[in-house]
C-alpha cells in the first residue's frame, strides 16, 4: 500500500476526511467489477443516523462487457482505456460529490495495479469487439498467479476464432459481442481484488492454496504476525513466484482503517463463506440420501437398485447453523428444558454499547465506532463471557438450573444477546417483594447515586413514543406502542396478567427532559442496578412470573431470521422444495454479525446441553448411504440399521446397568452416551446432558402412539415388548396404548392445541383445529373454539380496522379451507353463521394440504 493512499486513509486533512466520507463510491469508481446486491438503502442514508450496510441474499460480482452500448456512460473496468483522454472527467461524471484532486490521486496509485496496466493495454487493440478475456479460476492452481495479467505481453485476450486450451469449464469468459454480464464467482483468486482495488492496489489476492495456519503457541509468541515465514520484503519487489508468497505477508494491513468501506467487504467476505458452505450442501444432496429403512426394501421390491433415484428433496440440513431447521431444534431443546426444570425465572436483554471506553480507546483519531465492526463484535464478546460468569459462577440471581442464550443483531447492526434463565428451586422468587430485589423500574436519586442515574438516563428510557413521536420504531399501525408505554403507575410491585409482573414505578415527582420532552417512571424500562452500573449498557431483566413467559423462548430467543417456516404447498405437488434457495432469498447480513461469523464466535448455547432421540417404527429408521452403493449392500450393512432406539432396546437386553437402572427412553442419555461412529451406547462418566425424544403429530398414527408408549413404558427390550401387556401382544401401538390407560383421557384434543399454542403461529393453529375437527372428533367442537378462539385469531386480530365479527368470519373461514381440502365442511360443526358461502372446487384447486409440515419436527 502507497503512502499516499495510507495518507488518505489516516490523515487529517480535508481531502483525506472526505475521501474516507465517501470512500465505498471512491472504490466503486475503480472497481473492475460492479457489485450486485440487495441492500438496505435507509439504513445506508446517514440522515437518519450512523452508516449500516445490511444486504439480503446473496452478493454478486459482475464484469462488464468491455465496450459500452450505445448512449451509455462508461463504467467499472469499462473507465480504464475507453476514452482515456477524458478519464477523470469522465469519473467525475459519475456523480457531483467528487473532488478532482481526489481522483487523481487514486487514478495515478492505481496506474501500477497490474489489472489496471493490463486494462489499459486493451485501448491499444482494433477491433476490441473480437476479443475475449479468460480469467482462469481453478482452485487447485495458485490463484495469485493465475489470475495476475502479464504486464509484458496481452497473453490473456484471444481472438474468436483461437482455440482455447484445457477445460473451459475451469474459467471465467467475458465477451463483449455477446453483450452481456459475467459473474465472478467468490472462490476465484481475483474476487476481492477487482471489486476493491483501494483495499488491494497491489493486486494481491486473499487466499492461495497451502496457506500454513499458525498454532495457539506461535500466535502467542508472535503476536504480530498472522502467517508463518513472514518477512519485510515488498510485493513490489518480486520477480518470482516464490517473492511473491513471501511478499503477500509484508505490509502492515489498514484493513481495519478504511472507514465504511470495512462494512461491505466483511458483509462480502461472510456472504461469500456462507454461500460456500450452502453450495457444498446443494453439492451434497446428490452424493448422500436419507431415506426410510423400509422404504428402501419397498423400492427393491419395485425394481429400483439405484440410490441416486431415492430422497429426491434439497433440503437444508439442521447441521447449516442459523437455518430455520437448526432454529427449529434449539427452540426444541429448549422447551426440553421446560419441560425438565419448569418455567424460565428471568429474561434478560444486554445490548452492546459503542462507546465502552474498550472500543473507543482502540479507535484512530479518523475512526468511527460503526466502522470498526471487528472490534464492537469481540468487545461484546468478552463482555458477554464476563455477564455469563456474574450470572453462573458468581450467582447473581441465585444458583441456576439450566439456560440458554441466542446473539442477534438489531437492523442498525449492533449486536445483542437475550438470556432465558432457570433457577434452583431454592432460589426461585414467589412473592413480588422477591422481585424488587432484583428488579427496579425507576429513576434512582440524582444525589444519592448520581452515577446510576446518568446510566438510567443514558440506556434504560423508552422512546419517547405515542402523541410525543408518532415515528418511534415502537409503534404500531394502531398508533400505540408495541411495548405499551407509558407503563401505569404502581406504588408496589405486583403480579400482572401477562407474562410479566407489574413493577413499582411510583408517581414521586422524579422526571426527566429527553429529547424535547418530560419523562417520568412510567418511561422506564426495567433493569438491575448493578448490572447496569458494571456494563453501562442497555440491559433488561424481567421477572417471568407467569407461565406464559415460556413463549419468549420462541418470540425471541430461537425466531431466527425474518422468514418464512411452514408453509402449504400449491398445485405441483410434484415440484422439489429448494429449502437452500428460500434461505437465501430471506437472509439479511450487516457487519456485526458478518464479523461475529468470521470470528466463529457462539450464536446460541444451551445448559445443559439436550440430545436429540431419534423416534421411528421397526423398520422406518433413517439411513445415510452413498448413491453409488448397491441398495442390497446397504439392507445387509448392520452398522448402518443401527439407531439410538434400536441400540436402546438392545441395551435393555444386555447391560446389567440399564436394566438395573429402567429407565425411560428420554432419561437414557443422561446415564448413557450415544457414539455415531460405532453407532452403540456406552456407560456416560461426566457430564450432564437431558434427552428429548423427537415429536409425533397425532395424524401420524401408529408413530404417534409408538411415542406415547416410549415416554411411559420403562426398559423395554423390542418394538413388540412395547407392544405386549399383561403377555398379550396387542395388534398395533395404539391397542397397547389402550390397554396400558395411556389413552383414557377425553381431553387429548385440548392438550395438543394448548401445545401448539407456544409455537405462536396461529394459520398452523387453524390447520391443526381443522384436524382434530376430522379425526379426533370431540365432543364439543364449540368449547373447543370458545377456549382457543384468541390463540386462532392472533393475527388476524392485530388488524384494528376489523371488527369482532369480522374477526371470527375470516377465522372459520381460514379453517373451513383446510376441512373442505379433507372433503368436511365448517357447516357440519354448526358453525355455518359466520362463514359466507365459498365454491369448495375454488378451495381444492387453490390449495393442496401438505401433511408433512404438520409434523413439528419438520417444521
Amino acid at each position: 500500500m502507497t503512502d499516499r493512499l495510507l495518507q488518505l486513509y489516516r490523515g487529517n486533512t480535508p481531502e483525506a476526511v472526505e475521501f474516507r466520507q465517501c470512500i465505498k463510491s471512491y472504490n466503486n469508481m475503480f472497481a473492475f467489477t460492479s457489485l450486485g446486491v440487495h441492500y438496505d438503502r435507509e439504513l445506508s442514508n446517514r440522515n437518519k443516523g450512523i452508516y449500516t450496510f445490511r444486504v439480503q441474499g446473496q452478493i454478486y460480482h459482475f464484469v462488464n462487457p468491455l465496450k459500452p452500448s450505445d448512449g451509455e456512460k462508461a463504467s467499472n473496468l469499462q473507465l480504464y482505456f475507453y476514452d482515456t483522454e477524458h478519464e477523470v472527467q469522465n469519473r467525475m461524471a459519475l456523480s457531483s460529490k467528487f473532488r478532482e484532486s481526489i481522483v487523481q490521486q487514486l487514478k495515478s496509485i492505481l496506474d501500477h495495479n497490474p489489472y489496471s496496466v493490463f486494462i489499459r493495454r486493451l485501448a491499444e487493440i482494433k477491433d476490441l469487439d473480437k476479443y475475449r478475456i479468460f480469467l482462469k479460476s481453478n482452485p487447485g492452481l495458485d490463484q495469485r498467479v493465475f489470475n495476475i495479467p502479464s504486464v509484458s505481453q496481452v497473453a490473456a485476450v484471444w481472438l474468436d476464432s483461437d482455440s482455447v486450451n484445457g477445460d473451459s469449464s475451469r474459467e471465467i469468459e467475458i465477451c463483449t459481442k455477446t453483450g452481456s454480464r459475467k459473474i465472478v464467482k467468490q472462490h476465484y483468486g481475483c474476487y476481492d481484488t477487482l471489486q476493491y482495488p483501494l483495499i488491494f492496489p497491489s493486486r494481491e489476492t486473499g487466499w492461495h492454496p497451502g496457506i500454513l495456519r499458525k498454532t495457539k503457541t506461535q500466535i502467542l509468541q508472535q503476536l504480530d504476525q498472522t502467517c508463518e515465514k513472514e518477512n519485510l520484503l515488498s510485493i513490489d519487489q518480486c520477480t518470482d513466484i516464490e517473492q511473491l508468497f513471501i511478499a503477500e505477508q509484508t505490509d502492515q494491513s489498514n484493513l481495519l482503517h478504511i472507514g465504511r468501506l470495512l462494512q461491505q467487504y466483511s458483509v462480502g467476505t461472510y456472504v461469500k463463506l456462507e454461500t460456500s458452505r450452502l453450495e457444498f450442501h446443494r453439492g451434497k444432496q446428490n452424493k448422500l440420501r436419507t431415506e426410510a429403512y423400509q422404504g428402501l426394501l419397498d423400492v427393491i421390491a419395485k425394481g429400483s437398485t439405484n440410490a441416486s433415484n431415492v430422497g429426491k428433496r434439497i433440503i437444508l440440513p439442521a447441521s447449516f447453523i442459523g437455518g430455520p431447521r437448526d432454529m427449529r431444534r434449539r427452540y426444541m431443546d429448549a422447551m426440553t428444558l421446560v419441560q425438565h426444570y419448569g418455567k424460565p425465572d428471568i429474561f434478560l436483554t444486554m445490548t452492546c454499547n459503542p462507546s465502552w471506553p474498550e472500543i473507543k480507546n482502540h479507535l484512530l483519531e479518523t475512526d468511527e465506532c460503526q466502522n470498526r465492526p471487528d472490534l464492537i463484535t469481540r468487545v461484546f464478546r468478552a463482555k458477554i463471557e464476563q455477564l455469563k460468569e456474574d450470572l453462573f459462577k458468581k450467582h447473581l440471581f441465585g444458583h441456576v438450573a439450566a439456560y440458554t442464550y441466542v446473539i442477534e443483531f438489531q437492523k442498525r447492526g449492533l449486536p445483542h444477546a437475550h438470556f432465558l434463565i432457570i433457577l434452583k428451586e431454592q432460589s426461585k422468587m414467589f412473592s413480588p417483594e422477591e422481585y424488587d430485589n432484583i428488579v427496579c423500574a425507576e429513576l434512582p436519586d440524582r444525589h444519592q447515586s448520581p452515577y446510576l442515574y446518568s446510566l438510567v438516563i443514558k440506556h434504560m428510557l423508552h422512546g419517547p413514543c405515542g402523541s410525543m413521536n408518532p415515528s418511534n420504531p415502537c409503534m404500531r399501525q394502531n398508533h400505540k406502542c408495541r411495548n405499551n408505554y407509558p407503563k401505569d403507575f404502581s406504588e408496589y410491585t405486583k403480579h400482572g396478567k401477562n407474562s410479566y409482573p407489574i413493577y413499582r414505578r411510583r408517581d414521586d415527582g422524579s422526571k426527566v427532559y429527553i429529547r424535547q420532552h418530560e419523562l417520568d417512571n412510567r418511561w422506564i424500562v426495567p433493569y438491575n442496578p448493578y448490572l447496569l452500573a458494571k456494563y453501562d449498557c442497555h440491559i433488561n431483566v424481567e421477572i417471568c412470573s407467569a407461565i406464559e413467559a415460556v413463549k419468549y423462548i420462541y418470540k425471541y430467543i430461537y425466531k431466527g431470521h425474518d422468514r418464512v417456516m411452514y408453509q402449504l404447498t400449491a398445485e405441483q405437488a410434484d415440484k422439489i422444495i429448494d429449502e437452500i434457495k428460500n434461505f437465501q432469498s430471506a437472509r439479511w447480513v450487516c457487519a456485526p454479525e458478518a464479523m461475529w461469523r468470521i470470528y466463529a464466535f457462539d450464536l446460541n448455547l444451551i445448559s445443559p446441553s439436550v440430545i436429540l432421540l431419534q423416534l421411528h417404527l421397526e423398520n422406518y429408521q433413517s439411513m445415510c448411504f452413498d448413491e453409488n452403493r448397491p441398495l442390497t449392500d446397504v439392507i445387509q450393512d448392520d452398522r448402518l440399521s443401527r439407531t439410538m432406539l434400536t441400540e436402546f432396546f438392545s441395551m435393555n437386553q444386555t447391560n446389567k446397568d440399564a436394566e438395573n437402572l429402567n429407565l425411560l427412553y428420554k432419561e437414557f442419555p443422561q446415564h448413557f452416551v450415544w457414539d455415531e461412529g460405532d453407532r452403540i451406547w456406552y456407560t456416560r462418566k461426566r457430564g450432564q446432558v437431558i434427552g428429548r425424544v423427537t415429536t409425533a403429530h397425532p395424524i401420524e398414527g401408529e408413530r404417534y402412539y409408538f411415542r406415547i408408549l416410549l415416554m411411559h413404558v420403562r426398559a423395554p427390550t423390542s418394538f413388540d415388548d412395547l407392544k405386549t401387556v399383561n403377555g398379550y401382544l396387542a395388534s398395533s401401538f395404539k391397542e397397547a396404548a389402550e390397554l396400558r390407560g395411556l389413552l383414557h383421557i377425553d381431553n387429548g384434543a385440548e392438550e395438543c392445541l394448548s401445545e401448539a399454542i407456544l409455537y405462536k403461529m396461529p394459520q398452523c393453529l387453524r390447520q391443526l383445529f381443522a384436524v382434530i375437527l376430522v379425526h379426533c372428533s370431540p365432543a364439543d367442537p364449540h368449547k373447543l373454539w370458545s377456549k382457543f378462539q384468541p390463540f386462532l385469531s392472533e393475527d388476524i386480530a392485530a388488524d384494528s380496522s376489523l371488527s369482532e365479527t369480522e374477526i371470527i368470519r375470516k377465522v372459520l373461514a381460514s379453517i373451513d379451507h383446510y376441512l373442505q381440502i379433507m372433503g368436511k365442511s365448517i357447516k357440519t360443526y354448526s358453525f355455518s353463521d359466520f362463514i359466507p358461502t365459498v365454491d369448495s372446487s375454488i378451495l381444492l384447486k387453490k390449495y393442496k394440504l401438505s401433511l408433512q409440515y404438520l409434523s413439528p419436527q419438520k417444521i
